[in-house]
């Protein structure tokens, strides 16, 4: 008899994922997996105070936004409240390359990774973390995604679209990017600040330059090559892509110039939208209208962006999914959980041995 993740490798419905979540062989379709969720560590917190980072109020602030209140029993309680089953959890920007000496890098990353790791231990069928990465030191984070994937067995690795403004896409990284090849390993990428942080116009750096910077990222994965070198990689991209898909056939036409390289058009849009984007702050219909268009449901992921997007409006983002995109029960299905399995099959493993 073939095992649970023999049969979601063989495409046949799941037979069972966590007590109590079955209907006729299969996951209901409102059985939601969370793609974009984060950890704040009390280490992490504690570093970025010992980095310069500015407390207000006792509150920490990173690119001009407060950083929440967080602990496990709050994390596993407003996924109750959310209706989520199940999170993979990630650092969220700055990362740990706020850090300038490689080794003090490599050595948060790993202490963060360790107290993930054990946070999957204390909840193994409600949660999975995703890798933090020592970048831009590649030769510390080649090892450290190693000893993630190969030793922790993490569901897979979480990058940003710049790490002190080495971009996805730069060259450096394709020791990364062969690493996670080689693994056949996914990854979740969150957009971080640019180096010229003066263009948020001194307001708070997410509002509008993560988005664009998500696109940055993309746009020169496409433009240095990276994107077509590494093309089976699945990648999820946040915030349904930022601008991305408002963007991608200006990006596409632009390629097609001599001066930048010649591209074929059709081509470029298939690299342009060959990711996952999930749909944490971009529940609206003109966003899911726009993201539906470009990629249509089978490449669209939930995500909420706890902590920081508050459950006062990710509780009504997540229940106006289907209705502001249009979507039929059998493409939310795919939205909230079966498209996530087929990013992150290590979920089946951890939920099939436990």
């Amino acid at each position: 008899m073939p095992s649970l993740l023999q049969k979601f490798l063989l495409g046949i419905p799941l037979a069972c994922l966590a007590s109590g979540h079955v209907i006729n062989g299969s996951l209901p379709s409102n059985y939601k997996i969370d793609v974009h969720s984060h950890v704040i560590p009390p280490i992490w917190k504690k570093e970025l105070i010992s980095a310069g980072y500015p407390v207000k109020n006792g509150t920490l602030y990173t690119d001009g936004f407060a950083v929440p209140d967080w602990t496990l029993d709050l994390h596993i309680s407003t996924m109750d409240s959310l209706g989520v089953n199940y999170s993979t959890m990630s650092v969220s920007a700055p990362g740990v390359f706020f850090l300038k000496e490689a080794q003090k890098a490599k050595s948060l990353a790993r202490s963060i990774n360790l107290a993930l790791h054990n946070y999957t231990q204390a909840y193994p069928t409600r949660l999975g973390a995703l890798c933090l990465l020592p970048l831009p030191y590649v030769a510390e984070a080649v090892d450290e995604l190693k000893f993630c994937l190969d030793t922790l067995g993490f569901a897979g690795v979480g990058l940003f679209t710049n790490s002190n403004g080495t971009y996805l896409g730069d060259s450096s990284l394709d020791p990364i990017f062969t690493a996670l090849d080689e693994r056949n390993a996914s990854v979740f990428v969150h957009p971080a600040s640019p180096d010229c942080s003066s263009v948020a116009l001194d307001w708070p750096i997410p509002m509008t330059e993560y988005p664009f910077d998500t696109v940055r990222a993309i746009e020169n994965m496409l433009l240095t090559g990276q994107r077509a070198k590494y093309p089976d990689i699945k990648m999820i991209f946040a915030h349904g892509g930022g601008a991305i898909p408002f963007l991608a056939t200006r990006i596409a036409g632009m390629a097609s110039l001599p001066l930048l390289g010649g591209l074929s058009i059709p081509d470029s849009l298939a690299q342009l939208a060959g990711y996952y984007f999930d749909t944490a702050a971009s529940t609206s219909a003109i966003q899911l209208t726009a993201l539906k268009s470009f990629v249509g449901a089978d490449q669209i992921v939930t995500g909420t962006d706890y902590p920081y997007v508050p459950s006062s409006q990710a509780i009504p983002g997540l229940s106006a999914i289907q209705g502001n995109g249009n979507f039929t029960i059998a493409e939310m299905g795919n939205i909230n959980n079966q498209n996530a399995l087929t990013i992150f099959p290590r979920i089946v493993k951890a939920l099939e041995s436990n």
